[in-house]
């Protein structure tokens, strides 16, 4: 697949990044029994998701809150109706860390979505290890074989998959292996550009009975309630709250639109 250079380089640094892992091995386990975690039923049980993420930077925008605390920007989500919370763990150009997953896990038995660019097993025992229920699988990025793989692994381990797609044959793909739940990112993983109707497009494929999350670029209530009117089981949002003068107000006014 063509990529954005800062894609290639992200996903160099995640070659050794694993290498190294797997060389120290992962003995520090804290959440490992945590219960199994089906996140199709609890998107259905729920109607409608925000998934509340906790970012710290991005390759694109560079850092996104002067005061970030990933303790404190959890906290406020949970008090202002998240379902759900996303943290990313990229460390090299999102500044993000394990340890933030496993300090939000403390805090909240809500769901945790381990956002990363996940290639090998031994990132989703990371992710069981660090308190997540469920994991983000990038179908774009992997190939039938290792798609099929991880998912399977993801099951076996007692958490959920979201898979995200972002072009048509992606999304065949992802049919293909049998996940059950899907996200359409909105941004273009080839050239990193964002189109905010881009979910709209792809939502008819999809058949009926798979919950679909729309992700990136969604900033206003109006918007999340658009996309529960279409038929979206959720929607992930990230950069809008994070670099909001107060995300928990923001967030809270989502909540309360839908």
């Amino acid at each position: 697949m063509k990529m954005h250079k800062i894609l290639k380089r992200i996903l160099e640094e995640k070659f050794y990044e694993i290498i190294k892992r797997k060389q120290k091995g992962l003995y520090f386990r804290p959440f490992w029994d945590r219960p199994i975690f089906d996140l199709k039923a609890y998107l259905e049980k729920e109607n409608f998701t925000i998934i509340a993420e906790i970012k710290r930077a991005s390759p694109l925008k560079g850092s996104l809150r002067a005061d970030f605390n990933p303790v404190k920007l959890a906290e406020s989500y949970i008090k202002a109706g998240a379902k759900a919370i996303s943290i990313i763990t990229e460390e090299f150009f999102f500044y993000g860390s394990l340890e933030y997953l496993a300090a939000v896990r403390v805090l909240t038995n809500l769901p945790l979505l381990r956002k990363d660019f996940i290639f090998d097993p031994i990132q989703i025992e990371e992710a069981k290890a660090f308190g997540a229920d469920f994991v983000l699988l990038i179908a774009d990025l992997l190939s039938f074989e290792d798609l099929r793989e991880l998912y399977g692994y993801t099951k076996k381990l007692g958490l959920s998959a979201l898979t995200e797609v972002h072009s048509e044959d992606n999304l065949e793909k992802a049919l293909s292996v049998g996940v059950d739940v899907i996200g359409i990112n909105n941004r273009n993983l080839k050239t990193l550009e964002l189109d905010p109707d881009h979910a709209y497009k792809l939502l008819p494929l999809i058949p009926k009975g798979t919950p679909v999350i729309a992700e990136s670029g969604i900033s206003t209530p109006e918007e999340a309630k658009a996309l529960k009117k279409a038929g979206f089981k959720g929607v992930l949002i990230g950069t809008a709250l994070v670099k909001s003068e107060n995300p928990g107000l923001l967030l809270n006014k989502m909540v309360e639109a839908l």
